[in-house]
């Protein structure tokens, strides 16, 4: 294999430097692609008018490739593979493949094809896990929690608004992935090595049998540019972090200590050596998740920074860290759409912590502010003030001793203002809630329009996905279809 490409300009490569250079190992995801560019080439040929009708016929029965990439160093990578089999089946017909292009353009088109398959699948499964966190969050509108800040509690939300609140971030990847898909749906091929091609290929229409909407203008860039990958990596890596946050919360929440959130069993292990222990080990793997694709984005980055313009076979090396980002960030969506379907919600638990930590101070200042006529920072003491007492003197919030406090705090601006009755309501997490009907609050009213607004982007974002899958599908059946006329029927 080594000679084919060698020819008779260079001696035989070292062992140790093919073995260091070649990338037939981790090459596995781009045969299918580049089967597929060479069709579509070997097509523009013979439309070209510089392949004939027989010789495009052989070829294109050579490219029937069904075989796996085999994992040897001597055949350097997959081009050189697709290469040597067609030579295989054709003789000598298979040294046209290679007229009017180069495995530069032709990677840097599988590449981009590759590409398009993974933010496919990684749009399609974000959208299940957003429809979980929806769905659940329909089911949680009047279930109260703490919303912690400096990992202490600071007001009451419900169980739903902190669901959407992942979903909301979700949602914000999926409109990058879509952007990133746009830039990566437009074909290098033309490019050849880096400045063209003598031959008078139709960029266009190979474009279109590989299902790109534009080709790449420049053939130095189609070639060179990788900021399409790594703009992949980028939004697997946010993707990542939100998930590690997620999970995160979920390890804080339903600890011992907190209780708030219940982990299904078969998302959870125990201790080889304490008998009583439930450790959340799906969300601890899944919060190491971005160190492993955030070192992926960083290392492509520092392959990329320094690179002179047009091909460098440094580019390579960050093909396969796309395809480990890809595959890790699946895997973690997929396992924490079940974890999240099966994680259980303690409300008693959940009210009592709300209570016990006087959630509702700031909404209790912010009423004697509006009906008393102080000012808001004056309320801000006196409920300081208050909350620090009822603290010391370990008094339960909602007790008399409590209120007594309250009120002490409260007589030198207007004694016995608030009742015993409006005391308690004020300290009540569940109307706190119901009081938050501001744009974006918890409130049961506004969660109920945030859950209709995550249902229509779902469906807007599934309808575009199918739409495009479909256009992929029409392209390739058009690929085909061509390859049949030109083969006559002929069974390879």
């Amino acid at each position: 294999m080594n000679d084919l490409l060698r020819g008779k300009r260079l001696e035989e490569m070292n062992e140790k430097a093919l073995n260091y250079t070649a990338s037939i190992d981790f090459d596995s995801p781009l045969l299918p692609s580049v089967i597929k560019i060479n069709k579509a080439h070997t097509i523009a040929l013979y439309d070209a008018g510089v392949l004939s009708g027989p010789d495009a016929l052989r070829l294109l029965k050579g490219l029937n490739i069904k075989e796996e990439l085999p994992k040897e160093s001597r055949l350097e990578d997959v081009h050189m593979f697709v290469e040597q089999r067609v030579r295989e089946k054709t003789g000598e017909i298979g040294g046209y493949l290679n007229l009017g292009k180069s495995r530069n353009d032709q990677v840097a088109t599988a590449i981009k094809m590759v590409t398009r398959e993974y933010i496919i699948a990684t749009m399609s499964s974000l959208l299940n896990l957003s429809e979980t966190l929806v769905n659940k969050a329909e089911r949680s509108t009047e279930m109260v929690m703490p919303v912690y800040t400096h990992l202490q509690v600071a007001q009451p939300i419900t169980f739903a608004h902190w669901l959407l609140a992942y979903e909301s971030m979700i949602s914000r990847d999926m409109s990058r992935l879509s952007e990133n898909y746009r830039r990566v749906n437009s074909s290098p091929m033309g490019a050849a090595a880096s400045a063209g091609t003598t031959v008078k290929i139709n960029r266009k229409e190979v474009a279109d049998y590989l299902g790109f909407a534009s080709v790449v203008g420049n053939s130095i860039d189609a070639v060179s540019s990788r900021d399409t990958l790594l703009e992949f990596i980028f939004i697997t890596s946010s993707i990542a972090l939100t998930l590690s946050r997620l999970s995160e919360d979920i390890n804080f929440m339903s600890n011992n200590e907190t209780g708030i959130l219940i982990v299904p069993d078969s998302y959870a292990s125990t201790s080889s050596a304490m008998p009583q222990k439930k450790n959340s080990v799906v969300t601890e793997i899944a919060r190491a998740c971005p160190g492993i694709i955030l070192g992926n984005l960083v290392s492509t980055i520092c392959v990329y920074k320094a690179l002179p313009s047009s091909y460098n076979l440094d580019l390579q090396e960050m093909t396969p860290k796309m395809s480990e980002s890809y595959l890790l960030i699946q895997t973690t969506i997929d396992v924490m759409i079940g974890l999240i379907e099966g994680l259980k919600f303690n409300e008693k638990r959940s009210e009592n912590i709300l209570i016990k930590n006087f959630s509702t101070a700031m909404e209790t200042a912010e009423y004697i502010t509006i009906k008393m006529g102080i000012p808001f920072r004056e309320a801000h003491h006196i409920l300081g003030a208050y909350v620090r007492e009822c603290l010391e003197k370990e008094l339960e919030p909602l007790s008399k001793e409590a209120y007594s406090v309250f009120l002490k705090e409260l007589t030198p601006y207007k004694k016995n203002a608030i009742n015993f009755k409006k005391y308690k309501s004020l300290l009540d997490p569940k109307q706190s809630v119901i009081k938050k009907t501001i744009y974006g609050g918890p409130s049961p009213s506004n969660t109920i329009k945030m859950v209709s607004e995550g249902r229509l982007y779902i469906i807007k974002y599934r309808e575009n996905i199918r739409k495009e899958a479909e256009r992929l599908i029409k392209a390739s059946s058009k690929l085909d279809q061509k390859v049949a006329e030109i083969i006559g029927g002929e069974s390879s």
